[in-house]
């Protein structure tokens, strides 16, 4: 029994299923092609937009064609397309979809206007305006009555050579819901053809952010800057491309922004080239800096006549020859062995073969050819996978992406040479930290404080305090000049010769003497100034001086016989003055680095806000210039005798 139920139920789901059918002529898409034939008219009247105008005198036209291939060549302005369209009882809410029509435009639905594209005269706009749909109200359907359309059409006469006017592709009319599905679908079809303007875009942008990174983080290196600006500008130059296809563009305004942007981006890769291979500007340069404004120029002007072929064929040309001078800077960069000119020479040199091929198959005798057509074939799409892409974006994301490793590797470069540097100035850091004493010696009979502010990690200031068996000190501070690692073992140098020296002598002169035969072989050029000071038990100081700043004493710049200093001359003669630091009276030595403190309005600290302050203890001269505004090493030493005071 269950056996039977079983084929019972099936026979009887087979008999339903046999019973459904679908009806071709009821279940169909509502939409129509409406190629025609149209009425057609040149001319102008606001007249041929009402319902029930007799158009039968007029020119019949097939939509899909432009009017110059049927009987209209050369004529360009205003003419008007008519339609009668039977609609079924109940028609529902309709629309008209047009795809691209090169022309300013009005539509009318039974006299109703229902939709615009541009501007029309008096006033007329040419922009690019395209998949457009525009939905038929209500009111403008009259039941049982067929629905009259009527297309205002005006060709702007610099648009004749490339497209003759007219409706290009044929209108649909239908269900509204479905033409907007129909036109999504056109927008996705548009959107594949032109994912090379995408992938340009996406990666222009990428590429330039990228750039203006490097350079935020390296600001001295201005050919991240100006790589970066021009990517971006190829960015906006890209998207514009795309962005016409899909949004209404004023073509005249357009082609000005496509102009200033190729110009700007291709002049700032040009000073690009010429900062990476640290080349002069010469001819080559201001050759393709010349070839660029024209190029911009005739990309303007070619806008404003399209298809005009002595423009076409200038507009080409220019191009040949900025790029040609580019690969000339490239090559000399090349045959000098810089390191990444290659890198760029093989991409460019590519580009330039290609930009000379389509200027070959643009000269009107040699464009007749078979060989021409396959040419350009090759250049304008090599390739339809993954999307259609031309020769010139292949060869522009290689030269793209090149330029991109060499920044990457000259970032790494840079950041290895930083990396050494610091290890350097560390180095030089702790070397210095050995010979400038932090435990300061103590001096029967005295009081001695020091203050040691460098400006930079490794400065050049050093000083140094040698006690004396039979009492008192041998002194002596001095500025070596440049920075870092040079500096460091400079001062080096000198602590180990005066401290060596002071086994044998305790004469300042003869040590400075010493000294500067020590720098001759050792200095490359630089020089160094240092005051050395052998301090008595009574107080009486002798000191030799080596181009270095005399010291104060109570509050004065004491007068000392001044020598060259060292490591200029073998003939520098270091005479010594004895002086004598009575009860009371403090003994200062600094470096300069506290006369050449300089304020925010670029005044000098100066002589006489440091002699006014000499009396005063180490660390407070040395505050007293670091807030002035420090530029340089700041070294201070203040000496008193025991149970004299220093002046606050």
């Amino acid at each position: 029994m269950r056996l039977l139920a079983t084929w019972i139920l099936l026979l009887l789901s087979a008999a339903s299923a046999a019973a459904q059918l679908a009806d071709f002529d009821r279940d169909r898409v509502p939409m129509a092609q409406l190629a025609g034939p149209w009425r057609f008219h040149t001319g102008d009247n606001p007249a041929w937009a009402s319902a029930g105008f007799d158009d039968s005198s007029w020119s019949l036209l097939a939509a899909g064609k432009p009017w110059s291939e049927q009987g209209y060549r050369g004529y360009t302005g205003t003419a008007w397309y008519r339609l009668r369209v039977t609609l079924p009882a109940h028609p529902g809410q309709l629309a008209l979809y047009l795809q691209y029509v090169v022309d300013s435009y009005q539509v009318f639905a039974n006299g109703q206007l229902i939709g615009q594209s541009g501007g029309m005269p008096p006033h007329p706009r040419y922009d690019y305006d395209f998949l457009k749909l525009y939905r038929i109200p209500a009111d403008a359907v009259a039941p049982g009555q067929p629905l009259e359309l009527a297309i205002r059409v005006w060709q702007w006469p610099g648009s004749a050579r490339i497209a003759s006017g007219g409706l290009l592709n044929v209108p649909r009319l239908g269900d509204a819901e479905v033409l907007e599905d129909y036109r999504a679908l056109d927008t996705h079809n548009i959107f594949w053809y032109n994912a090379e303007n995408v992938l340009d875009t996406y990666l222009n942008f990428l590429t330039g952010l990228a750039g203006v990174g490097l350079f935020l983080l390296r600001r001295k290196e201005r050919e991240y800057l100006l790589w970066g600006v021009s990517q971006l500008c190829w960015g906006i130059f890209s998207s514009l491309s795309l962005v016409v296809n899909f949004f209404p563009t004023p073509h005249h305004s357009l082609y000005a922004l496509l102009a200033i942007l190729f110009a700007v981006a291709q002049y700032l890769q040009n000073e690009f080239y010429v900062i990476l291979l640290r080349q002069r500007r010469r001819w080559l340069f201001w050759g393709a800096a010349g070839f660029i404004l024209l190029n911009s120029m005739f990309m303007f002007w070619g806008g404003m006549s399209p298809g005009h072929p002595a423009i076409s064929f200038a507009d080409t040309l220019t191009g040949v020859l900025q790029h040609f001078c580019m690969v000339g800077m490239l090559w000399i960069g090349f045959r000098r062995r810089h390191p990444d000119a290659l890198f760029l020479l093989v991409p460019n040199a590519l580009m330039l073969a290609a930009q000379s091929l389509a200027f070959v198959v643009t000269v009107p005798i040699l464009g007749t050819f078979s060989w021409a057509g396959a040419v350009h074939r090759l250049l304008s799409q090599p390739s339809q996978w993954p999307f259609p892409i031309s020769l010139f974006s292949l060869l522009g994301t290689f030269e793209m992406f090149a330029v991109l490793i060499i920044l990457v590797r000259s970032y790494a470069r840079s950041r290895r040479d930083e990396e050494r540097l610091e290890a350097e100035l560390e180095a030089a850091r702790v070397v210095q930290q050995v010979l400038i004493p932090t435990d300061i010696p103590t001096i029967p009979g005295f009081i001695l404080k020091t203050a040691y502010k460098p400006a930079s990690e490794v400065g050049g200031d050093f000083f140094q305090i040698m006690p004396l068996e039979r009492g008192g000190a041998l002194i002596a501070v001095g500025d070596v000049s440049g920075k870092g690692m040079p500096a460091a073992m400079t001062v080096s140098l000198l602590v180990g010769t005066l401290r060596t020296l002071a086994h044998y002598t305790q004469s300042p002169a003869e040590i400075l003497r010493a000294m500067n035969v020590r720098m001759l072989s050792r200095s490359h050029g630089g020089f160094t100034t240092c005051l050395v000071l052998r301090l008595d038990p009574d107080g009486t100081l002798t000191a030799a001086n080596a181009g270095h700043l005399a010291p104060y004493i109570g509050g004065h710049e004491a007068h000392v016989e001044n020598g060259l200093p060292l490591g200029l001359s073998p003939d520098a003669f270091y005479a010594e003055t004895v002086l004598h630091l009575g009860p009371g009276q403090p003994l200062t030595l600094l470096t300069d680095g506290v006369l050449e403190a300089r304020s925010r309005t670029g005044e000098l600290f100066g002589f006489d806000r440091t002699t006014a302050i000499s009396t005063q203890s180490a660390e407070s001269i040395a505050r007293a210039a670091q807030d002035y505004g420090q530029e340089d090493d700041i070294t201070v030493l203040t000496l008193t005798a025991e149970g004299t005071p220093v002046a606050a």
